[in-house]
């Protein structure tokens, strides 16, 4: 079984061809409306990527797209970028429109509107999808987190609570001795 990618890592393992590199880049997408915190955010882009030139025909346009989503998410969340993300095969030989720029004028919307990080990279899209949402305060856990982290608080009140009846036991014990 084939979950959806949680890095970009997982995103070029995962990918055969240019329209798997697409799908799987739109799961990974998916899966940053779940990520609440920083670590998790660097997380998602800090390993790097096996490149994909060779791979399969397009492959140095997903390599691009690959770095720029890295750079562009670590400056939205203000922390360095990952280094692998500005090696040269990060960087699209031939300028990249995104689909249905064909129009002469949607080309121009690209050109002024693309973010600085896809610029680099020679990729020209009118709008990135970053679909990341942290919150303040304490990033997200899933059930099994809770039920963990639950079990572990009763174990601990519980083994606090037979200390306290030992004690209880031995002081009755004590007293009981001084009172016969």
């Amino acid at each position: 079984m084939i979950t959806r990618p949680k890095s970009l890592k997982e995103v070029a393992e995962q990918s055969e061809s240019i329209r798997e590199f697409g799908l799987n880049l739109r799961d990974w997408l998916h899966e940053l409306r779940r990520i609440s915190s920083r670590p998790e955010a660097v997380a998602a882009v800090s390993e790097e990527p096996p490149q994909l030139k060779d791979k399969f025909p397009g492959g140095y346009i997903a390599d691009a797209w690959l770095g720029a989503y890295a750079e562009h998410l670590s400056g939205m969340i203000r922390q360095p970028a990952p280094a692998w993300a500005f090696t040269p095969e990060r960087i699209a030989v031939d300028p990249v429109f995104d689909e249905g720029t064909d129009n002469p004028t949607l080309r121009l919307i690209a050109l002024g509107q693309s973010p600085l990080a896809f610029k680099r990279r020679n990729i020209y899209t009118p709008s990135v999808d970053l679909p990341l949402r942290l919150r303040a305060g304490r990033p997200t856990k899933s059930a099994g987190e809770k039920r963990k982290k639950n079990a572990e608080r009763q174990r601990r009140f519980r083994a606090a609570r037979l200390q306290e009846l030992k004690a209880l036991r031995k002081l009755a014990r004590k007293h009981a001795g001084k009172i016969l």
